[in-house]
């Protein structure tokens, strides 16, 4: 989600003066950027700490890779083995020719040939220490963004796990403004690096946002740690004569996405608790038109639509218009729906199902909105929100009341 001429004179520069003082931020950045970029293959474990922003809890999780960074490989730059510390498990293999995914014993192949847009699409769920596997990174910081007023730097010296390092703070643009598509203000943007004294390697990284939402402030934070790396890899394990004979190998079936519920097909019941802790059925609302919103409460763009519904049902909720949002993914105590809700100024009525209606409603995306008129059937259906589907909504409901 983030992402160098001058570096010979910077790094004279540090050699010439490193006795008589320390070196400021940026050549640091420029040192520790040509030192991982320098790596061109290892194996390494890490740690990654990380926390959703509408989630409490923080996941940690630790992954062992094995690389071989490959520039002329248009998908991921590198081939690659990833799995679990103690090597019981596997999670990935990439070979360059294909893309294997693990699970349970078995392994799903992508050959590239054939599904190359389809993994490039997926690449994002694949998560690396990226200073030492990546030729551009927004960690690294080339020298563009180095040059950018937005960023500024703080760098004090520091030990981690023993080793002497610099730990630089990199604070970013954040906005007075809430963004045009999700209607979020960044209020606080900011990267830590923590690069060894002695080698200029990136021993670990992270990045910190408060985000506000509405009336709510919420936090992200990410971080990953270098817990060990060798500059050396087994390329044998770099392709498929590797996988274990135990492990049935089938190849990709794509996902496909149910066809939507026609319209004017009679909408699916339901009797669901709502948050008040009543219970609300779609049959109590015959001779209403209702407009059902699927959503969760971590999908952007379920939460950039919530306001536009708000309006709608403060506008027309006395015109024989109900909105009902469900959502089957969260806990209403555990998640803390109701503050949730409160903090974005929701009073409509929300329900929780469990996701077999999601199935049963064909929803393939967040969120996923249904037109119910007077008799209880679909009219329309919209997936996906974006700021002009407002108006849209709208003309659709006049027409129905």
């Amino acid at each position: 989600m983030k992402r160098f001429f001058l570096v010979t004179v910077a790094l004279v520069a540090f050699c010439v003066g490193a006795a008589a003082q320390t070196p400021d931020a940026k050549s640091i950045i420029r040192q520790s950027r040509q030192k991982c970029q320098s790596v061109q293959c290892g194996h390494y474990e890490m740690e990654r700490r990380m926390k959703y922003m509408s989630d409490k809890d923080t996941t940690v999780e630790r992954q062992y890779c094995h690389f071989k960074k490959v520039p002329t490989d248009t998908i991921f730059g590198k081939y690659f083995l990833m799995g679990n510390p103690d090597g019981s498990d596997w999670s990935s293999l990439y070979t360059g020719n294909e893309l294997v995914d693990f699970n349970d014993g078995t392994g799903t192949t992508m050959p590239t040939a054939e599904w190359a847009d389809e993994i490039i699409r997926f690449r994002r769920n694949y998560k690396f220490y990226e200073p030492l596997t990546e030729q551009s990174t927004f960690v690294l910081m080339s020298d563009e963004l180095l040059a950018d007023s937005n960023y500024t730097y703080d760098m004090q010296e520091t030990t981690i796990d023993g080793r002497p390092c610099y730990q630089v703070v990199i604070n970013g643009p954040t906005s007075d403004e809430p963004d045009a598509n999700f209607g979020m203000k960044i209020i606080r943007n900011e990267t830590t690096l923590w690069i060894d004294k002695e080698d200029y390697l990136q021993v670990r990284y992270s990045n910190a946002y408060d985000i506000v939402e509405g009336l709510d402030t919420m936090y992200q934070y990410e971080e990953c740690r270098l817990l060990s790396f060798e500059p050396t890899v087994d390329e044998s394990q770099l392709t498929l004569n590797a996988v274990p004979a135990n492990v049935k190998l089938s190849n990709y079936v794509p996902y496909e996405a149910p066809k939507p519920l026609r319209k004017r097909s009679v909408a699916p019941g339901w009797a669901l608790p709502t948050l008040s802790g009543d219970t609300l059925s779609l049959s109590d609302l015959r001779g209403k038109v209702v407009l059902i919103d699927f959503f969760y409460k971590s999908c952007a763009p379920c939460c950039a639509a919530l306001p536009a519904l708000q309006r709608l049902h403060e506008k027309y909720k006395d015109r024989g218009f109900v909105m009902v949002g469900i959502d089957p993914f969260d806990d209403p105590d555990e998640d803390a729906m109701a503050d949730f809700l409160s903090k974005r100024g929701i009073s409509y009525t929300v329900a929780f199902a469990d996701r077999e209606l999601a199935e049963t409603y064909h929803v393939s995306g967040y969120p996923t909105l249904f037109f119910v008129n007077r008799k209880g059937k679909i009219m329309q259906v919209y997936v996906g929100y974006s700021k002009d589907m407002e108006a849209e909504i709208e003309r659709q409901l006049l027409k129905m009341l």
